[in-house]
């Protein structure tokens, strides 16, 4: 989704940003973006209060409550998917290559 919807923009994007916190994502506060998403997935509650401060002082207010609408969709289609054991489609197998995500053999 972020490098889809950074092409439709015309802006630069790093997707590899999202296996290694020292990569610039290259989007307008990535890094703190990437901090308070680090801290809701790994419910590291002392964390997140840090990275929700930092995302507000960077972005302001509506930042950190569209990155929180966005994380709970992502978590919600995410749980729905799994419950009914949806496949990866093997279209996405070169993103997952590009960040170093492999696929074992016996699903490919």
């Amino acid at each position: 989704m972020l490098r889809e919807s950074s092409n439709q923009q015309n802006l630069p994007v790093d997707i590899t940003a999202v296996t290694g916190e020292m990569i610039d994502p290259l989007v307008p506060h990535g890094r703190e973006l990437m901090a308070f998403v680090d801290a809701v997935v790994m419910l590291d509650f002392e964390e997140l209060s840090i990275a929700r401060q930092a995302l507000h002082d960077a972005a302001g207010p509506g930042a950190v409550t569209r990155a929180a609408a966005v994380c709970a969709g992502f978590e919600g289609t995410n749980r729905v998917v799994d419950a009914v054991g949806v496949p990866v489609n093997k279209r996405y197998y070169d993103i997952g290559d590009e960040l170093g995500v492999t696929v074992p053999d016996h699903l490919r």
